[in-house]
């Protein structure tokens, strides 16, 4: 059996991490929506369980070093982003959020195509990082407009 270098082993602890913390930013957008109405919005549910088990695609094809996983997860991503549903608010920044979330899922994509694991890693943590990026500004957003 052949032994993971410490490298490896840390860069698989990250992504254990991100996919952490992308579930939750997930989770808090979502629980802001339902709040919004007191019941969630079971289209809103569906939709964000699509996100959800997509990240959960990648996050097991990093792992297992799957690339067609990753592939897979990576264009479910990509598709859900350009549907009327995700697209929340329409100031530039949100869209610049969108379109660097489309080609750093592009990305993942590429480098899971050539093989290179970490790469695809590394593309995986900007996308989850321009995620909860993202997420943050939606609820500044929607805190201003509250306040309104």
């Amino acid at each position: 059996m052949e032994k993971s270098s410490p490298a490896r082993i840390g860069m698989k602890i990250v992504i254990v991490l991100i996919a952490i913390a992308a579930t939750s930013a997930v989770w808090n957008v979502w629980q802001v929506e339902a709040d919004d109405d007191l019941k969630p919005d079971l289209s809103l549910s569906a939709f964000m369980r699509k996100k959800l088990d997509a990240s959960s695609q990648i996050l097991e094809g990093l792992t297992t070093e799957d690339a067609e996983l990753i592939q897979k997860g990576a264009k479910t991503l990509t598709e859900l982003s350009k549907t009327e549903k995700w697209q929340i608010l329409s100031d530039p920044e949100y869209r610049e959020y969108s379109l660097d979330f489309r080609i750093n899922a592009r990305k993942l994509a590429d480098a899971a195509d050539k093989g290179n694991f970490d790469n695809a890693a590394l593309q995986w943590f900007d996308a989850m990082k321009n995620c909860i990026e993202c997420h943050q500004h939606v609820r500044r957003e929607r805190a201003e407009a509250k306040k309104k």
